[in-house]
């Protein structure tokens, strides 16, 4: 069973906090760190796009002139930090046999970007064109799997938060059916290579969630949250799990509240999902990145502090569950 982590931390952007970070995660014993996302998890993955002009930035919100601006593009991707991270591992030589790629997922980052500047709502966004996200968000997020792939990351997540929303408790947005999310997923997953592939999913879940999810060829981990939302025990199927060989990434710490849990209660939650979840579990971690704790102290460095504190608990935890 290995310690992991979602993403992000309570620090400024800047390649020397990113060297930082990895030198500190190794310190501590986390067995597969991500590259630190340490700028926000849209703004990396669509930068490329604002670079070439296809979208644009305008108070605080992201906008596509048309879609055929986006179909337009051509291929070219890159997350300095992403290359750093894999640099710094080398130079210094860390050791560390996984590595993590946060990378964000096609509805995801089509839920951010508007093709009207007239209205904010949901259905002003890409992700309400459902042909839109087929052929061209699954087209770009699986440029940026294949790039981590080569790179070296051997572990890539596809960070989808939206999915909470678009998968319905009886039916989903905007005509997506499961097979359509399923599809576009699993096509994105494809691009990995050999690297194994997980999607995170943050807040509450109910159970379709977990069984579209499940109908997925080439995704074998589920991130959830389960500290902060400790409802989503519940909707854990051992048998659903057994039988499409699909594993659960669980968080055992808040990535929100500005508390050290103690190892008693990391554990405690951690053992209750192994037991339910039928022993399928690996990469623990804590419910999502730390960004959130950004501001919760007052000092970043306490902040960076605490969520490195939270991650040795979850290190601590897994290793005394894996010794019996």
């Amino acid at each position: 069973m290995r310690s992991s982590h979602v993403g992000s931390f309570p620090l400024d952007y800047s390649l020397e906090n990113t060297e930082r970070i990895i030198v500190d995660l190794s310190s501590i014993g986390l067995d597969a760190p991500p590259y630190p996302q340490l700028r926000g998890f849209i703004d990396i993955y669509v930068e490329p796009l604002v670079q070439a002009g296809l979208v644009k930035r305008e108070k605080g919100f992201l906008y596509a002139l048309s879609p055929n601006n986006l179909l337009s593009w051509k291929r070219g991707v890159k997350a300095p930090e992403a290359e750093y991270t894999v640099e710094t591992i080398k130079r210094l030589k860390l050791g560390f046999k996984h590595l993590r790629a946060p990378v964000t997922g096609p509805f995801t980052l089509a839920s951010r970007i508007y093709l009207s500047m007239d209205s904010r709502d949901l259905s002003s966004t890409a992700l309400a064109w459902k042909d839109l996200v087929k052929e061209f968000f699954t087209r770009y997020s699986s440029a940026w799997v294949e790039y981590m792939s080569m790179l070296g990351y051997n572990l890539i997540f596809l960070d989808e938060p939206i999915l909470g929303v678009i998968i319905g408790a009886r039916r989903n947005l905007y005509g997506y059916s499961d097979e359509d999310i399923v599809e576009v997923l699993d096509t994105v997953a494809r691009s990995a290579h050999s690297a194994e592939v997980g999607v995170h999913v943050c807040g509450r879940v109910h159970r379709r969630i977990l069984e579209v999810l499940s109908s997925t060829s080439r995704v074998k981990y589920f991130s959830l949250e389960f500290h902060d939302s400790q409802q989503n025990i519940e909707i854990l199927d051992k048998r659903l799990l057994e039988e499409r060989d699909k594993l659960i990434s669980p968080g055992i710490v808040s990535s929100r509240v500005p508390r050290l849990e103690s190892l008693e209660e990391a554990f405690s939650l951690l053992n209750k999902v192994h037991r339910v979840a039928g022993g399928r579990i690996d990469l623990v971690s804590g419910d999502c990145g730390f960004a959130g704790l950004k501001g919760a102290l007052g000092n970043p460095e306490a902040e960076y502090e605490l969520a490195l504190s939270k991650l040795k608990i979850v290190v601590n935890a897994c290793k005394r569950l894996s010794s019996g």
